[in-house]
């Protein structure tokens, strides 16, 4: 069945920028990138990073007023892989789907360029 089939929510094709990186390892290497598509639910992105389906990894994120309905700042989500693609559009990159279990509210940051930066 596709995954648009088992969609409960809308999706948006919203470029924003984000950063992630794994849970449960001994490694805090955090990656950046874009968001292809975002929903209340779930963000999908395009990275090189190597991620297995049933990973859990956190996200930080932005989530935009549009996905929202009002203007939430910035969530740090945990959130499990459901899907990886190829990206034979961008050769080295996979598209990942993550869906987003839970959130908290990151305060007095702002995401530029997918880095947190403090703000007084």
């Amino acid at each position: 069945m596709p995954v648009s089939d088992n969609r409960i929510t809308p999706r948006f094709s919203l470029h924003a920028p984000m950063s992630f990186h794994r849970t449960g390892t001994l490694s805090e290497d955090e990656y950046k990138a874009s968001t292809i598509n975002i929903s209340i639910h779930g963000v999908y992105f395009a990275t090189e990073v190597f991620l297995q389906v049933g990973e859990s990894v956190e996200v930080l994120l932005g989530m935009p007023k549009r996905v929202m309905g009002v203007r939430v700042g910035i969530r740090r989500f945990l959130g499990k892989v459901t899907h990886i693609e190829s990206m034979d559009t961008l050769p080295g990159l996979s598209g990942v789907g993550v869906h987003l279990l839970y959130f908290e509210r990151v305060i007095r940051a702002r995401l530029t360029g997918a880095s947190l930066i403090p703000t007084p």
